[in-house]
């Protein structure tokens, strides 16, 4: 019997994690898990310490940090650490040496921990969390190039396209095509954006995901972090990389080779299909779904342009990939705390767009050289960001209120 693998997972209690555990469920003499970290849900997190036994965890802050320590004191298992923070879930990482580090931490939270388990060598990196890329893909690159860990993605449309590259020639590579959902609005008239409301911008036509992930497919920039994502992973030029929207969510990706061959990767829309194999990579393990892909039932897939007037985070996302490396930052850390703002009812729909792109035009002659500048730029974005969003939280652009 194989040796149990070691799994540190970032994002425990969050859409990702959860499908994560459930895979480890299914191969309890496969996998052990070391180490878990969430933000604030200390409440579910308590469920899994109990049930997965990890030896530290880590969590937002220091005062939820002491919550979870007062609420383990009712229960049977507490383990031996606990941290908080980015610099926590980095230590997380260090005492526990895990063979798989599974990052499905929403936003920058988990990079330190992400560069920690290159540093030390990780057998496996599995990447949920696209926005560590997109803001540190060159660095978290350039690690990897002198670490023995393997990258795995974990979103479905770069697990795709690393499924359609297995056993061909990376040089015969002509062009990818991600595929987009479209997300809840890909049939809204472009003139009812500004009065979509939080709850319909939350209801996703086929995936069940986090509320900041649902809203970034919501306006498109989901795909728009992808495609830079797909860049970092892929190496990859611009003109290699085509977006067409397939509402169906049933084709994940595709790639296209110099003979105009196309290799797509198909399947249902459930997240533990990827994280099974990044979990079991170079192996597939066997995986019980509730459901299995019928496709006599399909009938039929469709395919569209994208639009990019209605959807202006996606060209926003392309444009920011063109100005440098510190664009992509200013591009994810603008998102994040206007899409917050959105959730928190404090700006509008129209509103994020609109406030990424000023924060574009304010930072385009800003430079990052290494990581250190990467966290400062990010810190100084979001701080604007925030400002922005208490300045003009009220302002109306075409006469329709932000």
């Amino acid at each position: 019997m194989p040796e149990k693998k070691k799994v540190c997972l970032l994002g425990s209690t969050g859409s990702v994690g959860q499908n994560t555990l459930e895979v480890v469920r299914q191969h309890p003499d496969r996998f052990e898990i070391c180490s878990l970290s969430c933000g604030t849900s200390l409440k579910l997190l308590v469920e899994q310490i109990q049930e997965f036994h990890p030896q530290s965890v880590s969590v937002a802050d220091e005062k939820h940090a002491e919550d979870l320590k007062r609420a383990l004191k009712k229960v049977s298992y507490s383990p031996k650490e606990i941290h908080w923070g980015t610099e926590g879930h980095r230590h997380c990482v260090e005492i526990s040496r895990p063979n798989i580090l599974m990052a499905s931490m929403s936003g920058t939270f988990g990079l330190l921990a992400t560069m920690e388990a290159i540093q030390l060598n990780a057998e496996i990196l599995g990447i949920a969390n696209k926005e560590v890329l997109v803001m540190a893909g060159p660095f978290i690159n350039k690690l990897l190039k002198n670490s023995k860990t393997k990258l795995i993605p974990v979103d479905s449309e770069h697990s795709a396209i690393f499924q359609a590259l297995m056993g061909n020639q990376r040089q015969d590579l002509k062009k990818i095509i991600l595929t987009a959902s479209g997300g809840p609005f890909r049939t809204t008239p472009i003139e009812e954006f500004s009065s979509i409301t939080k709850s319909q911008a939350l209801k996703h036509p086929n995936w069940v995901m986090g509320a900041k992930i649902t809203i970034d497919s919501a306006t498109m920039m989901n795909k728009g972090l992808e495609y830079i994502e797909a860049m970092r992973l892929f190496d990859l030029q611009p003109e290699q990389i085509e977006i067409v929207v397939h509402p169906h969510s049933i084709v994940h990706s595709m790639v296209e080779y110099k003979d105009h061959s196309v290799m797509a990767q198909l399947g249902l829309s459930d997240m533990k299909i990827p994280i099974s194999l990044a979990l079991s990579y170079p192996e597939r393990f066997e995986l019980n779904l509730p459901e299995q892909i019928h496709f006599a039932k399909i009938a039929r897939l469709d395919f569209e342009e994208p639009d990019f007037e209605k959807f202006r985070c996606l060209r926003l996302a392309m444009d920011s990939e063109k100005m440098g490396d510190h664009g992509p930052v200013v591009l994810n850390a603008a998102n994040e705390i206007l899409v917050r703002s959105f959730l928190n009812d404090e700006v509008s729909f129209n509103s994020i767009p609109l406030g990424i792109e000023e924060a574009l035009d304010s930072f385009q002659s800003s430079k990052v050289t290494d990581l250190d500048s990467v966290i400062l730029l990010d810190q100084e974005v979001k701080r604007w960001a925030s400002d922005w969003v208490g300045q003009f939280e009220n302002k109306e652009v075409g006469g329709s209120a932000l």
